[in-house]
């Protein structure tokens, strides 16, 4: 993928805001409209925010309004998130549910401004048999269950309060769900509580690139996903337990992909350091774009987990269809009857209406078979005819005209004076 200049240029406005260096101005036309779409869709819009405020650019007005909407989201989202996170906690120990927070507190301090935070939600890690007792605690507390790309079930509650639980299935490869239940047993309480766990900054990194390159291979990772991340990379760095990481990484077998997955970060937000091989990170930055359509051969070759995963998907496809297919050629009772009254009066006659609904469909198809094919074949013998009337008529026009010819060259052999 050939990145357009709206690409670049966000990730120029978003290093520098990270940084909080003066963003520089753009070099030749810009399209604002497609730039706003772009950091909506990798919901950074908010952060883009504080790179144009001092530009002298002419941005149009409704566009430099959308950022500023999403600035202000931004902003009212931290008191509401901070304190539903601490009334969570303290209900959820109350309730003796075993699990672990991403310190939604903890992250926004990471950033240079606390506005910032590309994090949405409250997340909190949960053992698996504990997902319905939660479901049921949140369905009490009126919050409801939204959609999310992200894997796990996300609640909702007005003004925006979004919290997002998971468990070891947010981790497609079995690896890493295994890595997910083996961290759960092994971290220690929270100070102060006897259900809430709490991971050190290695485990925290650990579980992050995890989720990341997760997301990769699904091709719905995410420029804010990206930002928190290297914000607690920045702030965290130097006191992770390193030999302990790529002993772990290896056993993930993720460790080179985790390299350059590092490598992209850095060249985007970090030092820009220097790459040699920057036909690997042209892919992975397409891929991050396109969230997964193009770059794609590179990056499989550098992260398998991808093609596992598309495999995955199409064996779901077609496990689908086939699921559709035979719901259409053996639909349940209820439809049935509205078909075939008398089945109200004995279940034990479904079969046969099942057998008799596709007989009446199987004679209706070649019925309607018969009637196409007797249709093309009219409509052939009437082509036919057709060509024949228009190859005669032809025929006799030339003949016709060749009549015509002689009896002008008869006329004019006569009027020769001899």
């Amino acid at each position: 993928m050939s990145k357009g200049y709206e690409e670049r240029y966000l990730m120029t406005l978003l290093s520098s805001v990270m940084n909080q260096k003066e963003p520089p101005a753009p070099l030749r036309y810009l399209n604002w409209e497609k730039l706003f779409r772009i950091a909506d869709y990798h919901r950074v819009a908010h952060v883009v925010y504080y790179g144009i405020m001092g530009l002298d650019e002419e941005i149009p007005q409704p566009v430099r309004q959308h950022f500023f909407d999403k600035y202000l989201e931004s902003v009212h989202r931290i008191e509401r998130l901070n304190s539903a996170e601490r009334q969570i906690q303290t209900i959820f120990e109350r309730r003796e549910i075993n699990c672990f927070f991403l310190n939604y507190s903890d992250i926004v301090k990471c950033y240079p401004i606390e506005e910032m935070c590309c994090r949405e939600s409250v997340e909190i890690g949960l053992k698996r048999k504990d997902a319905l007792a939660v479901k049921a605690f949140f369905r009490e507390a009126d919050f409801e269950e939204k959609y999310t790309e992200v894997h796990g079930e996300l609640y909702y509650k007005i003004p925006g309060n979004r919290v997002l639980c998971f468990n070891q299935t947010m981790f497609f490869s079995k690896s890493m769900q295994r890595f997910y239940i083996n961290l759960f047993r092994a971290l220690p309480n929270k100070n102060g509580f006897n259900h809430i766990r709490e991971m050190n900054p290695t485990e925290m990194y650990l579980f992050f690139i995890c989720r990341l390159t997760d997301s990769y291979a699904r091709g719905d990772i995410s420029l804010n996903q990206i930002i928190d991340f290297w914000v607690f990379y920045k702030t965290y760095g130097e006191i992770f337990t390193w030999p302990y990481i790529y002993e772990q990484l290896k056993k993930l077998k993720i460790a080179e992909f985790a390299e350059h997955l590092e490598y992209l970060i850095l060249r985007w937000l970090g030092t820009g350091v220097g790459i040699e091989n920057m036909e690997i990170y042209d892919a992975m930055e397409s891929y991050v774009f396109s969230k997964g359509s193009e770059g794609r051969e590179i990056s499989a070759q550098l992260l398998p987990l991808i093609t596992k995963v598309a495999d995955c998907y199409a064996r779901d496809r077609r496990a689908e269809e086939l699921k559709r297919l035979v719901n259409w050629l053996f639909p349940d009772r209820s439809y049935m009857e509205t078909i075939y009254p008398a089945l109200e009066k004995s279940s034990i006659l479904l079969p046969l209406f099942w057998t008799l609904r596709l007989g009446r469909y199987g004679i209706r198809v070649a019925v309607n078979g018969m009637e196409k094919g007797f249709l093309t074949f009219k409509k052939g013998v009437h082509r036919l005819f057709k060509r024949r009337n228009q190859e005669s008529e032809e025929i006799g026009q030339q003949e016709e005209d060749g009549e015509t010819e002689e009896l002008n060259h008869e006329k004019e052999t006569a009027d020769i004076p001899k």
